[in-house]
């Protein structure tokens, strides 16, 4: 049952306001910064304790179990939740929009969880992984888990608890590596190391942050809620299930070219998703449960159009300090038949970056309408990259991987942007992102054209070229209202870390 406490603090909770997504996504991105660090910490380790075959292994189970749960629709439960809750603002009705969908997401992926480990055979033989079916069924049941953790985690942003989220995510991850560096370190167990972290990781989080939710919301079911969610994430699954070809269809068809090749552009498609992992997924934490309230007045559009540029903005800086220093760091952490070529990894990062202003644009297309469109725009971007796959990757191996996930994604940010511009008439000039875009390609054509030679050498070319697109960036993309708003911001910071260092210092 709910508590007055719990209640009170459910009724008070909004999603964020616009003021506070800057804020948030901060602390968002300083929670992912840190994970990330962490995770570069442990490449050197993979890449000694596994080898190429291996890593390749473990992505192809990573896309089994994204395969099975988007296909049932695990994860469109996330996306319906934010609308339905929005719809119904009242504390009562929230509580039991998600205690329904809780109960539907643990009802729907455990039955999903028991048919994935009675077939794991078959999908294990479909993906050229027939010797790790035993592993398959571990990743399946951890599927399980990691399910109820998401819909719970989603629900703590909703209600604003940013630093509940840090501390959870902190403590897990944590725990992930300790379980990693025992299993696959000491014990030496390969990929199933990897799986029995991430089983014992997600069947501890689900338990504790499923009883303390059921403790705040209570149990309830409402028939209406469930139709509502399911109407509303119906599409979802198409969309997701679509995404999901994007994502890692291409390392099916370089598994039938070379698994050693699947480790390599594994490894280099990880390191450009960090574009979409840090700072994206910083955004997207708050953007995601706030923007059908922020979307609301007159006006609501030019407030969209400010966000999206600041939004281009910092994806963009952030692809080109990838892209510049991204390569180097490879270099001295992982060993020579890791080592992707010199322009891979540029290539995915823009790609990636453009996917992330496409999906800002998306998300302007749930807003007073359903997610019909949504689906429509996944499933042909996803009927693209099939036909780009297979006519670039046989003949170009890793190169046909990277160009047809570029073309991709530019084709779907160009459909989400006019998609936009009909439904709502967000009117965003094409320019930002033009800006950003030919910037960076003078950056890169600098980096490849200026002779160096040592590392050091080499980072000094980076930070000069990093600090120009800066520079280049403050004089000719923002306006002096964006640049006024920018220098208050960081004396707000600078002020707030000295007061922290007064009071840390007394």
């Amino acid at each position: 049952m709910a508590t007055d406490r719990d209640a009170a603090v459910i009724a008070d909770a909004e999603p964020p306001a616009s003021q506070n997504l800057l804020r948030n996504s901060s602390l968002y991105l300083a929670g992912n910064l840190a994970a990330k660090a962490v995770g570069f910490v442990m490449i050197p380790f993979y890449a000694r304790y596994l080898s190429t075959e291996e890593y390749g292994a473990a992505n192809l189970i990573e896309l089994a179990i994204t395969l099975v749960s988007i296909s049932f629709g695990l994860q469109s439960f996330g996306l319906s939740l934010t609308r339905i809750a929005n719809d119904h603002p009242d504390a009562a009705a929230r509580r039991a929009t998600m205690s329904t969908t809780l109960i539907c997401t643990a009802v729907l992926s455990g039955l999903v969880a028991l048919l994935a480990i009675a077939a794991a055979g078959p999908i294990a033989s479909a993906i050229n992984l027939s010797a790790k079916v035993g592993v398959l069924r571990l990743a399946f049941a951890a599927m399980f888990f990691s399910s109820i953790i998401e819909i719970v985690l989603i629900y703590e942003r909703m209600q604003n608890r940013v630093r509940f989220y840090l501390v959870y995510t902190t403590v897990g991850l944590a725990v992930s590596l300790l379980l990693n560096i025992l299993l696959i370190g000491v014990a030496r167990l390969g990929v199933e190391g990897f799986v029995l972290s991430k089983l014992v990781t997600a069947s501890c989080g689900s338990i504790f942050l499923g009883v303390r939710t059921i403790r705040g919301v209570g149990i309830a079911w409402r028939s209406d809620l469930a139709r509502a969610l399911v109407r509303f994430g119906g599409p979802l699954i198409v969309s997701g299930a679509c995404y999901f070809g994007i994502h890692f269809s291409d390392r099916l068809f370089l598994a039938q070219v070379s698994r050693a090749e699947v480790g390599v552009y594994a490894l280099a498609y990880n390191f450009a998703f960090l574009i979409s992992t840090i700072l994206g997924d910083s955004f997207n934490k708050v953007w995601g449960v706030s923007f059908y309230s922020l979307a609301s007045g007159s006006g609501w559009q030019d407030r969209f159009v400010q966000v999206g540029r600041w939004l281009v903005l910092v994806l963009g800086a952030g692809a080109i300090g990838i892209s510049l220093f991204g390569r180097d760091v490879l270099v001295l952490m992982v060993p020579a038949s890791y080592d992707p070529p010199a322009l891979l990894l540029p290539l995915l990062v823009f790609a990636y970056f453009i996917r992330e202003v496409g999906d800002f644009f998306n998300s302007m297309l749930l807003i007073g309408a359903g997610s019909a469109n949504v689906g429509r725009i996944a499933a042909a971007s996803a009927v693209l990259n099939l036909a780009l796959n297979a006519a670039l990757i046989p003949a170009y191996g890793i190169w046909g991987a990277a160009w047809a996930t570029f073309g991709t994604w530019a084709a779907y940010c160009a459909v989400c942007w006019a998609g936009a511009w009909r439904q709502h008439r967000v009117s965003m000039h094409p320019w930002p992102l033009a800006f950003i875009l030919l910037l960076s390609g003078a950056c890169l054509w600098s980096r490849a054209h200026v002779a160096q030679d040592g590392r050091f050498a080499c980072l000094a070319v980076d930070c000069l070229l990093f600090a120009a697109f800066l520079a280049v960036s403050w004089i000719g993309y923002l306006r002096d209202a964006e640049r006024a708003e920018l220098l208050a911001f960081a004396a707000r910071l600078s002020a707030r870390l000295r007061r922290s260092r007064q009071i840390t210092g007394s």
